[in-house]
């Protein structure tokens, strides 16, 4: 009975050792995602909200390019009021008439000064404040965690002759790794070791 056990095991080894190895790689797996989401918490977003309010009074110049009057339309009437007063008409026409204008809503602030006289603008000062405030949202992730090292179970298979199947351990690093593999048909273990030649993404 023990003979036709070992006979059978030999002639299924390399199922068998496949089995094992896809059976150790699963729970390898398994048991790296429990422990790195224990052990290794992900890095948080953190976001920063700054709310910036515009202080300053901003001015429009009024001077070539960036204002320009002119004469649009002129509508004479037929209607002429009596008596006539023609040092009061030429007073006024002469006189400095100053008028201020204010416009605001949610996002601006419009101030306006005219100064006219003789039937034209003399001088115009146009500022305005924008109320509505800049939301400035800054997003940042920490994504600097890195591994350098790792502890590696494997198992080789040879496809010719299965005697050769080894189990094996390595801890790689920067510049390379180290291991230690055994061979349980043959009774022996063998000894690893490699350098990094070059790196990749």
């Amino acid at each position: 009975m023990l003979k036709l056990i070992l006979s059978w095991i030999k002639k299924n080894a390399a199922l068998l050792f496949g089995s094992l190895a896809i059976f150790v790689m699963f729970a390898c797996f398994v048991s790296g995602c429990n422990y790195h989401k224990n052990h290794f918490k992900c890095p948080e977003i953190t976001t920063h909200t700054v709310i910036l309010h515009d202080t300053l009074i901003h001015q429009i110049v009024d001077t070539f390019p960036y204002y320009i009057s002119h004469t649009d339309t002129v509508i004479y009437t037929d209607t002429i009021i009596e008596p006539v007063d023609t040092a009061a008409i030429l007073r006024d026409y002469f006189a400095y008439h100053i008028y201020n204008r204010q416009w605001q809503d949610s996002l601006l602030q419009v101030n306006l000064w005219d100064t006219i006289t003789e039937n034209r603008f003399l001088h115009n000062e146009f500022t305005y404040r924008i109320l509505r405030p800049q939301t400035i949202i800054n997003t940042t992730q920490d994504n600097s965690i890195t591994y350098n090292k790792y502890l590696l179970l494997g198992i080789s298979v040879p496809f010719k002759n299965i005697e050769y199947t080894e189990f094996s351990v390595l801890s790689t690093f920067r510049k390379g790794y180290l291991g230690i593999g055994y061979l349980p048909m043959q009774g022996g273990i063998s000894i690893k070791g490699g350098v990094s030649m070059f790196k990749w993404q």
